[in-house]
């Protein structure tokens, strides 16, 4: 006959194929197992990782612990004498010398850059709000304009409203 598509099995003859209930139980109970043994093998899988996250976190409290000790200890047990004759020193000076006038030369020098960049944006914003005469108005030509501004609307808004008076009234 051929595979069944429902059940798959390979004699099935029934046309709407009634699978039999044993087929289900056994089918079911075979799933709830294996789930059940999955289950339990990621339970033993955790608890041994559990472990070894413990394990590792003693250890690591440990080797914290000796470092701690290690410092504690640290000043007490280590002395350092250093002999420097008089030429070394004087090179040693020397180039901290050095040193210190080359960052004093790059600070100077960023700080040259940074005002030549605030003045470079005061000419631009001078220039932006300067007016044909070279004064500077700012917000005070703006008011100006503003105040005109509005008065000239409430004289057209008037005068539109007085002549739909004057043709309403006729």
């Amino acid at each position: 006959m051929g595979i069944c598509l429902v059940c798959n099995w390979t004699n099935c003859a029934v046309p709407d194929c009634t699978i039999p209930s044993s087929y289900w139980g056994k089918t079911f109970i075979n799933t709830t197992l294996e789930l059940e043994s999955a289950i339990q093998q990621y339970q033993r899988a955790e608890a041994k990782l559990g472990g070894a996250v413990t394990t590792i976190s003693k250890k690591v409290d440990t080797i914290n612990q000796h470092i701690d000790k290690v410092l504690e200890n640290a000043p007490t047990k280590l002395k350092v004498a250093v002999n420097v004759n008089d030429a070394d020193w004087q090179k040693i000076q020397e180039l901290f010398a050095k040193e210190r006038q080359w960052m004093t030369a790059q600070m100077q020098m960023h700080i040259r850059e940074v005002n030549s960049m605030f003045a470079d944006e005061l000419k631009k914003v001078r220039e932006r709000y300067k007016e044909y005469d070279g004064c500077y108005l700012g917000h005070y030509a703006q008011w100006f304009f503003w105040f005109f501004f509005t008065i000239g609307v409430f004289v057209v808004a008037g005068g539109i409203g007085m002549m739909i008076a004057q043709s309403c009234g006729k």
